[in-house]
């Protein structure tokens, strides 16, 4: 018995250099919508969140362990605040070199009122780092992709075209 992958008619009817040029955007087009959305929860974080004054009474230090960071110290500190009248203890979720705040410190945070969870602290690397660095990747990536387009273009697909 034999099986077929069912296809739309979208893919049927597609040809090779629409199915080439799927492959080699995809990436810089998933790495740009990937920034969009990162940056819109960052938007919106900012939007619902106050900030507040934290006090950090712990701290986790990290050795940086990927090709990015290898050897680079990367802090999260546990900050306590008052939300209204209620105390509240929570981490930012997330370690980073610049998050190198001393225990008994304070520094300004953002968090929802009335939630308990993670905070982020109140500074660019807090908020809108991920959508920056995967924005810089994808416009990278789309650089090469168009380099990449533009070479099969020339050494592909122009073949047995009289010029």
């Amino acid at each position: 018995m034999t099986y077929h992958l069912h296809t739309g008619r979208l893919l049927r009817d597609m040809t090779w250099r629409s199915r080439i040029r799927v492959i080699v955007f995809a990436f810089p087009v998933l790495c740009l919508l990937a920034a969009l959305g990162f940056g819109v929860e960052a938007a919106l974080f900012v939007a619902r969140s106050e900030p507040v004054k934290g006090t950090v009474v712990q701290r986790h230090d990290r050795v940086g362990e990927t090709i990015f960071d290898r050897g680079v110290p990367s802090y999260e500190p546990v900050f306590t605040y008052m939300d209204g009248a209620t105390p509240r203890r929570a981490s930012v979720g997330s370690a980073h070199s610049s998050f190198d705040v001393a225990i008994g410190q304070t520094a300004t945070i953002r968090q929802f009122p009335g939630a308990t969870g993670n905070v982020r602290m109140d500074t660019w690397q807090g908020l809108w780092f991920m959508p920056v660095v995967l924005g810089l990747i994808g416009a990278a990536s789309l650089v090469v992709a168009a380099l990449v387009w533009g070479l099969l273009r020339m050494m592909v697909f122009s073949r047995g075209k009289a010029t």
